[in-house]
């Protein structure tokens, strides 16, 4: 064999790995290199705007899952114990669950209010996902 016929083969070899590397980081990177459970969530933050001093702000957070396998929320974890969230454990695939939030913004007369939620799931690269809700207490 050649020697030049030797470097041709490497370089055809490199490319191919390269070519191949690229094409796996791609369908990673759009989504289609893996099935399962998967979140999203239309609104992440939410702001009610301007409340009175001790009004119960709610909240539906509405979550889907189009991934095709089921989406387990393990648990979320409130930033303040003035906020409570119920939750389904499961959302089917292809299908929408809600996260219903409740805020007592007693106390916190004369401030902006922010509060965050972090929902923890089975979803593969979204095991934490943050909401948020905000708004102004007169």
């Amino acid at each position: 064999m050649s020697k030049q016929f030797k470097n041709d083969n490497n370089i055809k070899n490199v490319s191919i790995k390269i070519i191949f590397a690229v094409c796996i980081v791609w369908m990673a990177a759009t989504g289609m290199s893996y099935a399962g459970a998967d979140i999203m969530v239309e609104e992440p933050i939410f702001s009610f705007g301007n409340v009175t001093e001790g009004t119960q702000v709610t909240h539906d957070f509405i979550i889907n899952n189009p991934g095709d396998s089921v989406l387990s929320i393990v648990r979320v974890v409130t930033s303040c114990g003035c906020t409570v969230a119920d939750y389904p454990k499961t959302v089917a695939p292809g299908g929408i669950g809600i996260i219903h939030v409740k805020a007592d913004t007693s106390g916190y007369g004369g401030r902006s209010f922010k509060r965050k939620l972090i929902v923890r799931t089975d979803a593969p690269g979204k095991e934490s996902v943050r909401l948020q809700i905000e708004g102004v207490v007169e």
